[in-house]
C-alpha cells in the first residue's frame, strides 16, 4: 500500500506496453499502481483485474481528475499522445509519455510548454536510454574510447502486416500516428542524435502504404560538423536491427536488438596495419524488467523536484520529432519544400 514516499500511478491506455510497464512498477518499491483507463471500460475493466488494479476509470477525464493520483503513463497510440499527455499535464499530473513523444513537432513543443506552465515533471518513455549498456555506449563515446564520432549506423525493421492473426491495424492509420518511422524509426534517429547532436538536416527516401503511413524510410542525417546518422525503418522488410557507432579511432556495434541491447563490442583501428583490433566485449545486462529503469529515473525527478530528465531532455524529444517530421514529409511529399526550412 501505498505511504508518503509512494508515487502512485494511473495508466492512461492498456495495450501490451502499458501491461508490461505495469510489470515493471511491481519491481520498484516506490510505486504503486491505483488506477488505469482506456478508451474503452471492457478494455481498462480486464486490465485492472489481470494486474490487480484498484480502481478503473471509464474515461481520461476521470483519470485526470482523481486527486490520488500523482502521475500518468500514457501509452495510447502515438496520433493521440498528445491530447491524452496534456490534459493529464493540465490537472496537474507528473506525465511519462511512451514513445514516440508525439506524432508531430507542434505537438511536442505544445507539450513541453504545457508542462513548464504547470509546473509538472513531463518526459518521454526512452527507455532505451537508461539501459545499463546503452548508458556504457554513453561513456564510452564521451569518454573518447573510439576517437570522435563521424557516425551512426542504425535499423530497426520486420514485417507488420495489415490484416490477420498478426495484424496491427493501428499502425497502418494516420490518425492513430501509425508508420514505421514513428513505431520504429524513432529508436535510430534518437541514438543518431544522443551521440551526435540536434538539428541535422536531412535527405530520405521511402514508401508509403495506400493508406497513407510510411512502410519503409531510409534517411541520412547530417550534422553541423559533418557527422552523418544512417538509418532505416520497415514494416514490410526484415532488416538487422543492430547499430554500428563509428569513430575516429575505432567501433562500437551494438547487437539486435539495438534499442535494448545487454552488451556491446568494441573494437579499436590498427594503426599498423588495416582492420581493427583489441575488440572486446562489454556485458552489461538488463536485470528484471526494462522499463524499471525509466521508471526510476522519473521518480528520481518528482523526488528532487526537478522539471526533466538530463538523460532524456525535452530539447532532445523536441529535436527527434523535428527529424521525424522531416523525414516523413521527405518520403509522402517529396517534391515540395522542406517545412522546416527558412525563405
Amino acid at each position: 500500500m501505498p505511504n508518503n514516499n509512494t508515487v502512485r500511478w494511473g495508466l492512461a491506455g492498456t495495450g501490451t506496453i502499458a501491461g508490461e510497464f505495469a510489470q515493471a512498477l511491481a519491481e520498484v518499491p516506490s510505486a504503486f499502481l491505483a488506477a488505469a483507463a482506456s478508451r474503452t471500460a471492457a478494455a481498462s475493466g480486464k486490465f485492472c483485474s489481470e494486474f490487480g488494479i484498484p480502481k478503473q476509470h471509464l474515461s481520461f477525464q476521470d483519470l485526470a481528475q482523481d486527486p490520488t493520483i500523482d502521475a500518468v503513463y500514457v501509452s495510447t497510440p502515438a496520433g493521440l499522445h498528445h491530447e491524452h499527455a496534456r490534459q493529464f499535464l493540465e490537472a496537474g499530473k507528473h506525465v511519462l509519455v511512451e514513445k514516440p513523444f508525439t506524432s508531430t513537432h507542434d505537438e511536442a513543443l505544445d507539450l513541453s510548454e504545457t508542462a513548464k506552465r504547470t509546473g509538472t515533471v513531463l518526459m518521454e518513455a526512452m527507455w532505451s536510454r537508461f539501459l545499463p549498456a546503452c548508458l556504457e555506449l554513453k561513456r564510452l563515446v564521451d569518454d573518447g574510447a573510439i576517437g570522435k564520432v563521424r557516425k551512426v549506423e542504425a535499423s530497426f525493421g520486420f514485417p507488420i502486416p495489415e490484416a490477420g492473426p498478426r495484424a496491427r491495424p493501428q499502425l497502418y492509420d494516420p490518425a492513430l500516428g501509425g508508420g514505421s518511422l514513428l513505431e520504429m524509426g524513432v529508436y535510430p534517429v534518437q541514438l543518431s542524435h544522443w551521440l551526435l547532436g540536434d538539428e541535422p538536416a536531412v535527405a530520405a527516401f521511402g514508401r508509403s502504404s495506400t493508406s497513407g503511413v510510411d512502410l519503409d524510410a531510409t534517411a541520412l542525417l547530417s550534422f553541423s560538423d559533418g557527422a552523418t546518422g544512417y538509418i532505416s525503418s520497415s514494416m514490410s522488410t526484415v532488416l538487422p536491427n543492430n547499430a554500428r557507432i563509428l569513430g575516429t579511432e575505432g567501433i562500437i556495434e551494438l547487437p539486435a536488438p539495438h534499442h535494448c541491447p545487454n552488451e556491446l563490442t568494441v573494437s579499436h583501428y590498427n594503426p599498423s596495419g588495416p582492420g581493427l583490433q583489441q575488440s572486446h566485449t562489454v556485458h552489461a545486462p538488463i536485470v528484471g524488467g526494462g522499463l524499471r529503469y525509466e521508471i526510476l529515473e522519473f521518480h528520481g525527478l518528482i523526488e528532487a523536484g526537478k522539471p526533466e530528465s538530463s538523460v532524456m531532455p525535452l530539447s532532445d524529444s523536441l529535436a527527434i520529432m523535428r527529424t521525424l517530421d522531416l523525414i516523413r514529409h521527405q518520403i509522402h511529399q517529396p517534391s515540395q519544400e522542406d517545412p522546416h526550412r527558412e525563405s
